[in-house]
């Protein structure tokens, strides 16, 4: 059963009531999606969001909200999530540009399922 949040203000207190699960993670500035970001084998919700606001708190990206979501297959659900993102803003949020402060390493494997 997937578990999704509304939008909370990103701060250390509410990051810490997160779950310690798998899932999917969108953070905002204001009303605008900025990033969308999913959970590596190795990390929960918390400890990526942790990681995030660290970020956000040494200067390297804005953010004022966060939502997020849980899932089995957090890889696939952020395809989702973005595709939906992109038809409704019509490009992808600012940090998951290929240039932004959140730039990933491309080819992890972070879904723990067989390749379809």
């Amino acid at each position: 059963m997937r578990v999704a949040s509304l939008r909370c203000r990103f701060t250390a207190e509410l990051v810490r009531e997160i779950p310690d699960v798998q899932g999917v993670f969108s953070l905002w500035d204001g009303k605008e999606c900025v990033y969308v970001g999913h959970t590596p084998w190795n990390r929960s919700l918390r400890r990526c969001l942790r990681e995030h606001l660290a970020l956000k708190e040494g200067g390297s990206i804005r953010a004022s909200h966060f939502s997020w979501e849980t899932t089995s297959t957090p890889k696939s659900r952020e395809s989702e999530v973005l595709k939906g993102r992109v038809e409704r803003q019509g490009n992808l949020p600012r940090y998951n540009l290929p240039n932004s402060p959140l730039a990933r390493i491309e080819g992890t494997i972070t879904d723990l399922r067989a390749p379809g």
